[in-house]
């Protein structure tokens, strides 16, 4: 097929835009003058016209936890309940329509919640007890780093109403199905899908790789996957021999996945300073600790990608991947999988710099930047004005790739792209159009090992696009959010929408 007729961007700096997109029966980019010669040998004759329209290369998110956030997707959300009171208010609503339907025999579990609002009960499991009508209730906190549990739950597992950290994640909460699993995540992709995406990194601790697994083997993935392993579970990589790339052509093992601290909402994000509000978070890896595993990891063919938000967070994963420099960057100059800093949220200007001696990725998600303002002003005061700083980074040559953390945030880049490029409340933290869409399509994969082959519409490379209504590069900043997702291509086949438009 040839695409025509509308605005093209390759995202190929050698050929920025083109007028015709020829795609080959092996769902590839091909060459021009094959189009335009009518070699049917490597291109149709179809021929579509994109009537105005514009085309990218397809989105990429590249931090988000897939299963949990396509399982959340037919849970309770109280994302946009302001207050305690309405949260559990729509926690009552839904144990009713559960009632009403007959469905109301097990856990009822959903999340969105702040600590903010946390603070307005007096009770809070038997707040949450009431609201769900006795049943065994648990909401996870809108950063995933705590757990509010009803008092029924505590009388079937026991412990605390509110869980932290691992504590939070330790607790026995009932495991979806395997059928449900593969339901959410087969819905979760045609979702994803219509917001633009053509692949994602995927952090997801635990029941992802398997879901996604089992549905490669039946041909039923559509999205390109980057999956990473927990650290907690290195012994077995070594044990299986695993190492990164490993896969198909839709699901590849990506890196190692360690935690260095907690969260800014839950004020355990370790910070060189204390917040404002007092307190100075979590330090749950030292840059030692980093050394060791970034060194493990090396051995073993894989990169690791460090959670750090807080400014002592992001030092100590520096200081450490500096001293196992020697180690992980032979295996990211034999294979281009260098390690990540991932969120990078708070940065102290004395480490912008170092990204990019070291060679370290910044992964980050810049709604955060939209949801977290007020609460980061009242944590880090005058600091928080250089947090979420994407610009600063990229302008001191780090290489930035860009996600939601969906659940944590919605599992829309169109909004990654209008939060990145749109920021006027922060002078200087603003990319450009052309900055964020590289981070969002091609630079994923280029830290992946697979820049040659993805993310750029070129000859040669995978046919994963996007057709949007508008072209991001003529859109004011203010306007971009309003874009919508026309169609989605991977591999040369429509997922999302097709023509006739």
């Amino acid at each position: 097929m040839i695409l025509e007729g509308g605005t093209i961007h390759t995202g190929d700096p050698a050929l920025p835009r083109v007028a015709a997109l020829p795609i080959d029966d092996r769902g590839r980019v091909s060459r021009g003058v094959e189009a335009w010669e009518g070699d049917a040998s490597a291109v149709s004759t179809e021929r579509i016209d994109l009537e105005g329209r514009t085309v990218v290369p397809g989105f990429v998110d590249a931090h988000l936890h897939f299963l949990s956030w396509a399982l959340d997707r037919a849970r309770v959300d109280v994302r946009d309940a302001p207050t305690a009171a309405l949260a559990l208010e729509r926690v009552a609503e839904r144990a009713a329509a559960d009632r009403a339907a007959g469905a109301d025999g097990g856990w009822l579990i959903g999340g969105g919640w702040t600590e903010a609002m946390l603070a307005e009960v007096t009770d809070p499991a038997a707040a949450l007890d009431a609201a769900a009508g006795g049943r065994p209730a648990a909401l996870w906190s809108r950063d995933r780093h705590a757990l509010w549990l009803g008092s029924a739950a505590l009388a079937a597992i026991g412990g605390e109403a509110l869980r932290r950290e691992d504590a939070a994640w330790a607790v026995p909460l009932p495991a979806p199905t395997r059928a449900e699993r593969q339901r959410a995540v087969v819905e979760g992709q045609r979702a994803a899908h219509a917001a633009g995406l053509t692949g994602i990194h995927d952090f997801e601790r635990t029941g992802g790789r398997r879901t996604w697994q089992e549905l490669d083997g039946d041909d039923r993935v559509t999205l390109r996957v980057l999956s990473a392993i927990g650290a907690e579970y290195v012994d077995g990589i070594e044990a299986v021999e695993v190492v990164a790339g490993f896969g198909s052509e839709h699901v590849r093992i990506g890196m190692v996945k360690a935690f260095m601290d907690g969260t800014l909402g839950a004020r355990t994000a370790h910070m060189l300073e204390a917040y404002d509000d007092g307190g100075r978070g979590l330090a749950l890896l030292d840059a030692d600790a980093v050394a060791d595993l970034a060194m493990r990891a090396a051995g073993l063919g894989l990169p690791v990608a460090l959670h750090a938000i807080g400014d002592a967070a992001v030092r100590a994963a520096l200081d450490g991947l500096a001293a196992s420099r020697d180690a992980w960057q032979e295996l990211a100059g034999l294979h281009e999988r260098p390690p990540r800093i991932e969120h990078a949220q708070l940065v102290h200007p004395d480490d912008l710099a170092r990204f990019a001696e070291l060679g370290v990725v910044a992964s980050m998600q810049p709604v955060h930047a939209v949801e977290d303002r007020a609460d980061a002003a009242a944590a880090w005061g005058a600091r928080g004005a250089g947090a979420y700083a994407w610009e600063p980074l990229r302008a001191a040559g780090a290489t930035l790739v860009l996600g939601t953390d969906a659940p944590i945030s919605p599992l829309d880049p169109i909004a990654t792209l209008a939060a990145a490029v749109g920021r006027p409340h922060v002078a200087g933290h603003a990319l450009s159009v052309d900055d964020a869409l590289r981070a969002m399509t091609w630079a994923p994969y280029a830290v992946s090992g697979l820049g040659a082959r993805h993310g750029r519409l070129a000859p040669g490379r995978a046919a994963d696009l996007v057709v949007l209504d508008a072209d991001p590069y003529a859109t004011a900043p203010e306007d971009l959010a309003g874009i919508g997702v026309v169609a989605t291509m991977v591999g040369g086949r429509w997922v999302h929408g097709r023509p006739p438009w």
